[in-house]
């Protein structure tokens, strides 16, 4: 499984080519296409989680819309203050 910084790195490049929300099983769908976790076996489940904990940072690039749903802060997206 890759580290952390790779993962953020490679959801930030992500949702900036989308250039719209994501779902968590398109991401995890996307990371397994592209290599970077072609050895886990549920990408989806994985995505969830580390997305989850990712946008729970008030000061993540990423936040959370809600329904599954991801986008980048700049975007508009906005996250409670813990």
């Amino acid at each position: 499984m890759p580290r952390p910084d790779r993962f953020r790195k490679k959801v930030l490049e992500l949702l900036k080519e989308a250039g719209r929300p994501l779902h968590y099983a398109e991401i995890g769908r996307l990371l397994k296409e592209d290599g970077l976790w072609k050895d886990v076996k549920e990408p989806e489940k994985i995505a969830k989680i580390r997305l989850s904990a990712l946008a729970r940072w008030h000061r993540s690039p990423v936040v959370a819309l809600g329904k599954g749903l991801y986008a980048l802060r700049e975007e508009g997206g906005t996250s409670p203050e813990p």
